[in-house]
C-alpha cells in the first residue's frame, strides 16, 4: 500500500503577514484596530506572493505552464459534477480518502479559496500549485515517488482491463463513461473532462501506456478511480 500523510506544510514564496513594528514610545494599537488591519495585511501579502510567482513565470514560462497543466488535471479529477468549480464537499470527499483529516482539508480549502466564494476555480488551483510547492507532491494531489512505479502500473493495468470490455487494447470515451457511471458519481461532463486528460495524443482512445503514465503523474486520479492489487 502507498503510504499517505495527512499533514503537509504550505510554504508559498512570500506568504508572511509582517508583524507590526515595535517602536519605543509608540502607542500600542487597540485590539479592534489590529483585528481590522490583519485581513488587509494578509490580502496585501497574498497579492505580493502572486506578483512574485508571475515574475518568476516570466523567466521560466515552460515550467510554470507544466505546473498549471498538472493543476488542471487534478482539477478535472476532483470536480466530480463537472460544473467548473471544486466545492468544499468535493475536496473533502477526495482528500479524506487519501488519509487527510477534515481539519486539514478545511485549512487547505480556505488557503486556496482566495476570493472566498466557497468554491475553487481552475485559476485558484493553478495559483495554489504555483505558490505552494508541497501540493505538487501531496498525497491525492501530486505525483507519486518513482519507487512505487511497479505497483502503480499494476493498478493502472487492473483498471484498464476492467474498462476495456471489448479487449481491443484501448478505452473509448463510451467505455470510460459506462464504467465511471456505474462505479462513481461523476457527471457526464466530468467524465468527458477526464477522458480529455487521459487521451494525451488526442486520437480518440486511451491506451494502456497513457493510463499508466496518468496514474504515476496524478495521484489524484488513482485516488479517485483506482483499483487493483495495490489499491486500498
Amino acid at each position: 500500500m502507498l503510504a499517505a500523510s495527512s499533514v503537509f506544510t504550505l510554504a508559498p514564496l512570500t506568504y508572511v503577514v509582517p508583524p507590526i513594528a515595535s517602536v519605543r514610545g509608540a502607542v500600542a494599537p487597540a485590539p479592534g484596530a489590529l483585528a481590522t488591519a490583519m485581513p488587509r495585511l494578509a490580502k496585501l501579502t497574498m497579492q505580493a506572493a502572486a506578483e512574485d510567482v508571475e515574475e518568476i513565470c516570466d523567466v521560466i514560462p515552460d515550467v510554470c505552464a507544466q505546473i498549471e497543466g498538472d493543476a488542471d488535471a487534478v482539477f478535472a479529477v476532483i470536480d466530480e459534477n463537472g460544473d467548473g468549480s471544486i466545492s468544499r464537499e468535493e475536496l473533502m470527499q477526495h482528500l479524506t480518502k487519501a488519509g487527510y483529516k477534515e481539519s486539514a482539508v478545511n485549512m487547505l480549502f480556505d488557503k486556496l479559496d482566495t476570493d472566498k466564494s466557497d468554491g475553487l476555480s481552475k485559476d485558484e488551483l493553478r495559483a495554489g500549485f504555483l505558490q505552494y510547492t508541497p501540493l505538487r507532491s501531496a498525497p491525492g494531489m501530486g505525483a507519486y515517488n518513482t519507487e512505487f512505479m511497479t505497483e502503480i502500473h499494476a493498478d493502472a493495468d487492473a483498471l484498464f482491463n476492467a474498462i476495456d470490455v471489448d479487449g481491443n487494447g484501448s478505452i473509448t470515451k463510451e467505455e470510460l463513461r459506462e464504467h465511471l457511471k456505474r462505479e462513481t458519481k461523476y457527471s457526464f461532463k466530468a467524465i468527458s473532462n477526464m477522458f480529455s486528460l487521459l487521451d494525451v495524443n488526442k486520437d480518440g482512445a486511451v491506451e494502456r501506456a497513457e493510463l499508466r503514465e496518468a496514474f504515476v503523474k496524478y495521484s489524484a486520479l488513482r485516488q479517485a478511480i483506482g483499483e487493483g492489487p495495490n489499491f486500498k
